[in-house]
């Protein structure tokens, strides 16, 4: 059990109410707004102060709050604030914490005001971010953090999480500074319950101050396995006492074996040849025998992954005008590395035999599924459930699973293919599991099986050897959901907002939707907590040439 508490600031109500109390004293509760909206940012310069009063004159209903220009200068110059260096000033973190609560609380800003504030100072850091004095560029990023903290913890837990697995047990000012820094957005942290990063931080930092036993003990309190966390997608090494001295072992995974498999490919093919005889224009499947690279992920005795290898390369994500809506366009070149995504979409089984291991998060339902079977695609999950199941499985193996972007589920579902479907230009009842009833342009229909399938019941497998790309159920990507493709990026990478409760992207149809939703380039967003019995996912892992035999 980790400690949730571990960075959070020691809060001191009284003591703090009675600063703030004499500073509305002496000035007015206008300075006292203006102090709230200051608490935000990690640090404060005259100028940043003077645009967060310039910008935010009103509540969040339109009422003006008075508050005049001098209070710029009040506050900074107030004991609220220490000065740090030359025209910088921060606040105590157990003050900024106390003034962000309050505004939350309070009926004229609430959390839309926080959240208002996190955009501003994004923007208003964007340039120095590429400055050419670190130190700017340092503080700048410190100030992206912070915004982004109570806009997309997820996103903060990341970046802090690489940049804590590239260090050594020599840095130890930069332990301390990320330390400090994670001190000031510990709250949200916190909420977005990233309570093992918070309590490996505070190990880390008794580490680095000589605290041996507090560290050992606070280290021995995290959720590990193999002597490893997991935090937002980044495996973090646990320290080890060797020989009375402290030591980050590498990182170590086995590496997979990869083997060669045989499958079947189907593609749908018309004879209009019958048409002239009055016997209709039915569509015949031609199939045949591929091979392709995977490699097996063992779960459990008897359960494993089989993980596809997808090769590197370009194709054009989205439609022309002749296919699709506004939501598959601009048509756009994109470039794919190689990477591994699993076979067929997560089964009941496999969800089992990781939802049984370490936490890394948050808990999983062990059978979540409205349609019950060993074999079928684990549906009725949120984004962040998900998310879970690719971080434990990371935790476990040590090889770092994901989910894929839309652009790599794209490229892996057409498998070389510019055709509506992989398949070819229609879809067929054989070959997958949709809404029946219904035909995609001059395609055949059949009945609707009103439930989810067996994951490779169909037999019908694309060129890559992936099954049941189309139709059965909706899969998950990474990326968050934007309207269409403008200023997508080509390298494969999903696109990710500055909100964590904007809508996931989910790719590919499923049994209750009509034939046109499970093409290869339908894409669609729901909210990322929402439990649908349509919906599942599959994972994904990149892995170095290296890191394979």
């Amino acid at each position: 059990m980790t400690n949730s508490n571990a960075l959070l600031p020691e809060t001191r109500p009284q003591e703090i109410e009675q600063a703030i109390a004499s500073f509305q004293r002496r000035f007015t509760e206008a300075h006292v707004y203006l102090a709230y909206h200051a608490a935000l940012p990690i640090a404060l310069t005259p100028h940043l102060t003077y645009c967060l009063w310039a910008n935010f004159p009103m509540d969040i209903e339109k009422q003006h709050l008075k508050v005049p220009w001098i209070a710029v200068a009040d506050l900074l110059l107030s004991p609220l604030c220490q000065e740090v260096g030359h025209e910088l000033y921060e606040m105590d973190a157990d003050l900024r914490n106390y003034l962000l609560e309050q505004m939350i609380h309070h009926p004229s800003f609430g959390q839309k005001r926080v959240e208002e504030l996190a955009h501003f100072l994004l923007s208003y850091v964007q340039r120095e971010l590429n400055d050419s004095k670190s130190s700017v560029k340092t503080l700048a990023q410190a100030q992206r953090w912070t915004a982004l903290a109570y806009l997309n913890p997820e996103t903060v837990a990341h970046d802090l999480a690489a940049t804590l697995a590239e260090l050594t047990l020599s840095e130890k000012t930069e332990w301390l500074r990320l330390t400090s820094l994670t001190e000031a957005i510990a709250t949200p942290l916190r909420q977005a319950n990233f309570d093992s990063l918070l309590a490996y931080l505070q190990g880390m930092r008794q580490l680095t101050r000589g605290n041996h036993i507090q560290a050992e003990s606070t280290l021995k309190s995290l959720p590990t396995h193999n002597n490893r966390i997991v935090v937002a997608g980044v495996t973090l090494p646990i320290p080890e006492l060797q020989d009375s001295d402290w030591h980050i072992n590498p990182i170590a995974s086995r590496a997979p074996s990869l083997k060669s498999f045989k499958f079947e490919t189907a593609t749908l093919i018309r004879q209009p040849q019958l048409q002239f005889m009055g016997l209709g224009s039915p569509w015949v499947i031609e199939r045949h025998e591929q091979q392709a690279t995977l490699f097996y992920e063992r779960l459990e005795e008897q359960i494993s992954l089989e993980m596809v290898r997808i090769p590197e390369g370009k194709y054009w994500m989205g439609t022309a005008r002749k296919e699709g809506d506004y939501r598959e366009r601009p048509q756009h070149p994109v470039t794919i590395t190689s990477f591994f995504l699993s076979r067929f979409p997560v089964t009941q089984t496999q969800w089992r035999a990781i939802a049984k291991t370490t936490k890394v998060r948050i808990e999983l339902n062990s059978d979540p599924s409205d349609f019950k079977g060993d074999n079928l695609p684990v549906e009725h999950i949120t984004w962040f459930e998900a998310i879970e199941f690719c971080e434990r499985l990371q935790l476990q193996t040590g090889k770092p699973y994901r989910l894929p972007s839309e652009a790599e589920w794209e490229y892996a579902c057409r498998a070389g293919t510019e055709t509506p479907f992989y398949f070819g230009e229609t879809i067929s009842r054989q070959l997958a599991n949709y809404d029946r009833s219904k035909r995609y342009r001059s395609g055949p229909k059949g009945r609707w099986s009103q439930q989810t399938s067996e994951v490779g019941s169909h037999n019908a497998a694309n060129a890559f050897g992936l099954d049941e790309m189309h139709g059965n159920v909706w899969e998950w990507c990474a990326d968050h959901w934007y309207h269409d493709y403008t200023n997508a990026p080509a390298d494969g990478s999903a696109r990710i907002t500055d909100d964590r409760t904007f809508p996931r992207v989910i790719r590919g149809g499923s049994w209750i939707h009509e034939p046109d939703s499970c093409r290869s380039a339908y894409r669609n967003g729901i909210p990322p907590k929402n439990k649908v019995l349509t919906i599942g996912f599959r994972v994904a892992v990149s892995l170095h040439k290296a890191n394979l035999k």
